[in-house]
């Protein structure tokens, strides 16, 4: 790919940069970690004379909705950096933006001179403002990307070992291939989701440990129980690379956070490598005041177990053209 990081400075100055980040946030706050990775890259445009023009997303809309705008993220994004920033409303207002389609792409490109990727989070997405519009534009991966890159490259080919990996939230099936991609090379699985199929292959395998016992809710699963715990955190304790994807538990309700608080704390006491990734878990990392303790947080979640399953990703790879 080519770098925002190797440009002249030269080829910035004057110039109208097209960014695009990831500005999916719920809940929009200073703390948040989308909006803390992205800032770097914000800044050192600024600092080598490149005007800016924002480009992002929020939520999956159908049509405009005025509970999806752009506009309270981008207040909280501004006063972080320290000024105000430009940008294009949501692009998922337009329904071509998830078609890859080149004629929006087109109208988009009118409004920079180059274009730079920070959006590591939806890089595994076909969409209009991640693939297409590097066909119209010079096109550079940002900051926070190319980190993204170089951390994720690591892990996957080269991780310390023995190797851990905690899996949690909804989307276990999506997971999958970063299983089988990883298993000659991971020492555990450890499986923290009530939303797993027992019956999955993959599920079946040797390394893949599920949970034994369960904290409940009206007999629904919502956290890992203490045998678990006390079996993770041994686990846990021999890791030299830890890679965490996902909650263990339903963390919104406070009760059902002590899983993933002692899969956190376990993590935190060995000499591991340990990431993290995907909007959840950084969240509860930041609530939890651990963040700061893991070497890398991914901004991505999807996007972070695909590139470590070795897919392609439609993002990076347009950026290879």
């Amino acid at each position: 790919m080519k770098l925002l990081s190797r440009l002249d400075e030269n080829f910035l100055r004057g110039r109208s940069c097209l960014l695009r980040i990831n500005l999916d946030i719920k809940e929009p706050n200073e703390k948040n970690w989308r909006l803390q990775a992205v800032v770097p890259t914000i800044k050192y445009l600024l600092e080598h004379g490149s005007k800016i023009k924002i480009l992002s997303h929020r939520g999956r809309p159908e049509g405009e909705d005025k509970e999806l705008l752009l506009a309270p993220v981008m207040k909280i994004l501004s006063k972080i950096v320290g000024q105000e920033l430009d940008y294009l409303e949501n692009v998922r207002f337009n329904s071509l933006e998830h078609k890859n389609d080149h004629q929006f792409a087109e109208e988009l490109a009118k409004n920079g001179d180059f274009y730079v990727n920070d959006d590591f989070a939806t890089s595994h997405r076909p969409h209009t403002s991640i693939s297409a519009i590097t066909s119209h534009l010079p096109s550079f991966a940002g900051l926070l990307l190319e980190k993204e890159v170089r951390v994720l490259t690591r892990v996957r080919e080269h991780p310390s070992q023995p190797l851990v990996i905690i899996i949690g939230g909804i989307k276990i099936a999506d997971k999958a291939a970063a299983i089988d991609y990883l298993y000659d090379k991971t020492e555990a699985f450890l499986m923290g989701s009530a939303y797993i199929d027992q019956e999955d292959p993959t599920l079946q395998k040797e390394k893949v440990i599920i949970p034994s016992d369960w904290s409940t809710d009206n007999s629904h699963e919502r956290d890992i129980g203490p045998q678990t715990i006390q079996q993770y955190q041994e686990v846990i304790s021999g890791a030299k690379t830890i890679i965490w994807s996902g909650p263990v538990g339903l963390i919104e309700l406070p009760k059902f956070r002590n899983g993933s608080r002692a899969v956190a704390e376990a993590i935190t006491k060995t000499d591991s490598f340990a990431i993290a990734g995907g909007g959840d878990t950084s969240r509860f990392l930041i609530e939890e005041g651990v963040a700061d303790m893991f070497d890398f947080i991914s901004t991505g979640g999807g996007a972070m177990l695909d590139f470590l399953a070795n897919k392609e990703l439609p993002g990076l790879e347009a950026l290879k053209k």
